[in-house]
Parts: structure tokens; C-alpha cells; sequence
């Protein structure tokens, strides 16, 4: 496996991955965090406990947890299953391995809660050697406290959201690999050919159609070079989703990260590789689907500019103005001024 699909912060969606997580540990009344193979945590922590907030706060203590953490995450990574354990101060923690292709590519830790069942406990494998933990909670009143809020689950529970985070994680993180590959290896799942136009893609670069030509053929070289044959976009098929999206959706905001979401990528990687298969950065291609519907409506309507830049997505007129410009070489009211010139020429 390439060395960039190892590395789980280049891969994953954290943002949607982080949503799954909080809400697992909502569920749950467990604490969450996702790591890298490295340890390095790749995600928030979802429900600390108060009682584990505590303790981390003293170094000794705190190093005793991160022993805890790194052992788990290779002992799971070892079985390659979901290794349930005791922590140092007798807490119920267990580990997640994330493998794809037999790679270890991190964990996802959970736990910080007490078991039902003493016989189960008794079963466990202490992870730290019990002389080591030097809290006692019959002289530390505050933390006994936090650790009789702590919730209590039965082995049965226990077990059935580590197997379910164990299916989740794995699956989102395989899918996310599996896309990522067929990009490293330039190898998209299929090519749009010219049989496949009425359900092509339109890069923006291209601003019109044959019919809108007859209508600019006047009109100076900065809104010319928009209204080239139209082309189909063949790039990689995972930017797709996004793409037919985007087009549906021209009207709204549409930011990088809700983007790359609907593809089910990490935001930088949605960015690397919109920069590669469209030749242009995201924003950039946006305000040109923008400009896009904007030329449509001020050739086809009397809409006034203001209203046109509120329909597609801008709260700023001025600033709608200025992006059109920068695209177009006019202004919106002088667009609509030569189109209409060339009309009016036409008839």
C-alpha cells in the first residue's frame, strides 16, 4: 500500500467520521478517540469523562493512560479484533483496530466505563501492572465521586459496540482507501464518453452552448473565450457526486468541506485532487458555475442584477459584480447591454 494511504489524516473524512464518533459516544455514554498507527490522535476525543479529564491532568498519571492507549491499539492491531482490556485505575477500555489489506492503519479507543458482571472483570487483562496505579479513591473523596458517575454496562453490551464501531470504522475507512487508491493509481472506475453527453458533467471553463454563441459572437474577447464547444469532464469519478451536486445546487453556498462529504473524503484530499483533475482550485470553479447561471439569466430574463446575485448564493452584489467581471472581462449590466446589442444586430 502507498505510503500516503497509510496515513489515515490524508484518507478520512474526519469531519463525518468525527459526527459517527460523537454520536456513538451520545449513544453510548462512552469516550472515543480515533488514532493514527502512529498513536497520534486523528480525531477530538467524544465524551471524556470527567473522571479521566481529571487524572490525565497529572503527568504521571497521564503518561499511565497514553501506556494504556499505545499497548491496547497494537495488542488489537496484533489479533486484529476489537481488544478489550482493564486500564490503571480499573476502568473497562477497549480497542478498535482499523486494517485494510492487512495494514494496521490506526485504532479507534473507547471505553471509560465499569463493567456489570465482577467474574467478566476478573477475566480481563489488566494492561498496566496494578502496582503502578497509585490512585486511592478512598482518600481522593472528588475523584471517587467522578468514578461512581462512571456509566455501567454488561459484558454483552460491552461487546456489541466494540464489534459494531469494529464494522463501522473498518467499512468507512475501506471505502475511503479503495477511492483513494483508484486515484493514486490513475486508475477512474470509468471514463464519460461522447455516448454519455445528455448525462455528462459541464466544466464551467465552458460557459455556453452552440446556442448561446449565435448571441456573443460580437462581444469582446473575455466573454468569448466562455463560449467554446461545450466539453465533457472526464476526470476521476469520485469528484463526480460532488460535480452533478454542484450543478443541481449552483444556488446555494457551497463550501469545500460539505464537497468533499458527499464524496466521502477528507477535505485536503478533496482539494489535492479537484486542483489535479479540474485544472483549477475549488472556489475558483465555483464562481465560474456561478457566472454560468448568471449569463443564462441576463440573457434570458430582466431579472435585475441584484436579484440574480442573491438566486446564486452571493450576499454580496458588489462582490458578485466583481467576480463576474474578473470572469467575463464586464460587468453583469454591460453583459446584458451587448447581448442585447448583438440581438437587436441579429434581427
Amino acid at each position: 500500500m502507498h505510503n500516503s494511504l497509510m496515513d489515515l489524516e490524508y484518507i478520512l473524512n474526519k469531519g463525518k467520521f468525527q459526527k459517527i464518533q460523537d454520536r456513538i459516544a451520545e449513544a453510548t455514554g462512552m469516550a472515543l478517540l480515533t488514532v493514527d498507527y502512529r498513536g497520534i490522535p486523528v480525531t477530538k476525543h467524544s465524551y471524556c469523562s470527567e473522571l479521566c479529564a481529571s487524572i490525565r491532568k497529572h503527568e504521571n498519571y497521564r503518561k499511565l493512560c497514553e501506556k494504556c492507549d499505545s499497548r491496547g491499539g497494537l495488542e488489537a492491531a496484533r489479533i486484529q479484533q476489537p481488544y478489550i482490556y482493564i486500564c490503571h485505575i480499573g476502568l473497562v477500555d477497549f480497542a478498535i483496530p482499523i486494517i485494510v489489506d492487512d495494514q494496521y492503519l490506526g485504532a479507534v479507543m473507547a471505553g471509560q466505563i465499569l463493567i456489570k458482571d465482577d467474574q467478566e472483570k476478573q477475566n480481563l487483562e489488566r494492561i498496566v501492572n496494578e502496582k503502578y496505579c497509585k490512585i486511592n479513591f478512598e482518600q481522593e473523596p472528588h475523584l471517587k465521586e467522578l468514578y461512581e458517575k462512571l456509566p455501567v454496562m454488561s459484558w454483552l453490551q460491552i461487546t456489541a459496540v466494540a464489534n459494531m464501531v469494529f464494522e463501522i470504522s473498518n467499512y468507512i475507512v475501506g471505502e475511503a482507501v479503495v477511492k483513494a487508491s483508484l486515484y493514486e493509481a490513475n486508475q477512474p472506475l470509468s471514463l464519460l464518453g461522447e455516448s454519455q453527453t445528455s448525462q455528462a458533467v459541464v466544466h464551467p471553463h465552458v460557459l455556453q452552448t452552440q446556442h448561446h454563441k449565435s448571441q456573443v459572437e460580437d462581444i469582446p474577447t473575455g466573454i468569448k473565450d466562455l463560449s467554446k464547444t461545450e466539453l465533457l469532464y472526464k476526470g476521476s469519478e469520485i469528484l463526480k457526486p460532488a460535480l452533478v451536486y454542484m450543478e443541481k445546487n449552483y444556488h446555494e453556498k457551497l463550501h469545500l468541506d460539505d464537497m468533499a462529504g458527499i464524496c466521502n473524503v477528507s477535505s485536503s484530499y478533496f482539494s489535492k485532487l479537484f486542483n489535479r483533475e479540474m485544472d483549477e482550485n475549488f472556489s475558483s470553479y465555483v464562481n465560474k458555475l456561478k457566472v454560468t447561471k448568471a449569463i443564462e439569466l441576463l440573457e434570458t430574463t430582466d431579472m435585475p442584477i441584484m436579484n440574480i446575485s442573491l438566486n446564486l448564493g452571493f450576499e454580496n452584489c458588489g462582490y458578485f459584480i466583481k467576480v463576474f467581471k474578473r470572469i467575463t472581462g464586464r460587468t453583469p449590466a454591460a453583459y446584458r447591454m451587448d447581448t442585447q446589442y448583438v440581438k437587436h444586430k441579429n434581427n
